[in-house]
């Protein structure tokens, strides 16, 4: 894999084909996506990692860590990059909302794209109001508002991070690989307050932009174009898979893949399933 720069954003990339950008999400970096990084390179495709903005320490400070906002952003990369060339896309966690906001601002962009383990509707926003069962889950979402997550995250050498990963992907034995790896990339100056951002941006009114907001609600009765495959694991210990119901109505063309003995982390505890159900996705015309 190489690292390199464009537009302000760190990636990784690695093979040549058709190109397919992958969008990593919290507590994860680009580094995690080894398997499909090596499996689709292998099968004629340019694979690009980005590091979500505020991931990498020479990162600036955006305006505003909205998930719309991002979305344009990485839509400005993605075309320093590729140019006028249509794209693949997968998203998880914080990259699920990102690519729904990418789809819906640029569908022109996309040949297909996929998501996982957040899904796209009014159901998942309004389960952090009234589902105290994913209330509970989403504890850490709260917790985060709050000025002393910054000192206490890193405590016990990132202990907090290594237990969501535990919580999360129950079924997965050997997270601590992926876990250090995250800790690597939030340890560098600077990237912890900006990945909390995401956080905060989402619930506090001061740090939102009215234009993104105003977009947002406009998109809100739109439904997303180019085809979607959405994956989700039965034991995601961070979104309850249940919250998937009733997605198809936001889209035009939409797959779901529930996961059985599988939890978040779906593409790294099951990256054989994962990638081939993914590439027949992409390659099937």
């Amino acid at each position: 894999m190489e690292l390199n720069q464009s537009n302000n954003i760190h990636y990784l990339t690695k093979g040549e084909g058709a190109h397919l950008y992958l969008i990593h999400g919290f507590p994860d970096c680009a580094e995690n996506f080894e398997h499909q990084i090596n499996f689709f390179a292998e099968r004629g495709f340019k694979v690009i990692v980005p590091y979500l903005p505020g991931y990498h320490e020479n990162d600036k400070v955006l305006d505003t860590y909205q998930t719309l906002r991002i979305a344009e952003v990485l839509i400005d990369f993605i075309e320093s990059v590729s140019g006028e060339e249509k794209i693949f896309l997968y998203g998880h966690d914080w990259g699920a909302p990102i690519t729904y906001g990418i789809a819906q601002l640029r569908p022109d962009l996309i040949n297909k794209f996929s998501s996982a383990s957040v899904p796209h509707g009014i159901s998942v926003q309004t389960a952090f109001l009234t589902n105290g069962d994913q209330q509970r889950m989403s504890w850490y979402m709260f917790f985060f508002q709050l000025p002393i997550a910054d000192v206490s995250v890193p405590l016990n050498d990132y202990e907090f991070i290594h237990r969501l990963w535990r919580e999360w992907s129950p079924d997965l034995k050997q997270y601590k690989d992926y876990s250090d790896r995250v800790v690597s990339v939030l340890s560098k100056p600077n990237v912890l307050s900006k990945a909390l951002a995401y956080y905060r941006s989402t619930f506090q009114e001061t740090l939102q932009l009215e234009r993104i907001n105003a977009k947002a609600l406009e998109l809100l009765s739109t439904k997303i174009q180019p085809p979607c495959m959405y994956f989700h694991g039965k034991n995601d210990g961070c979104i309850d898979y249940q919250l998937a119901v009733g997605m198809e109505e936001y889209f035009e063309n939409l797959e779901i893949i529930i996961m059985e003995d599988c939890g978040h982390f779906l593409h790294i505890e099951k990256p054989d399933e994962f990638n081939k159900a993914l590439l027949d996705f992409f390659t099937d015309s």
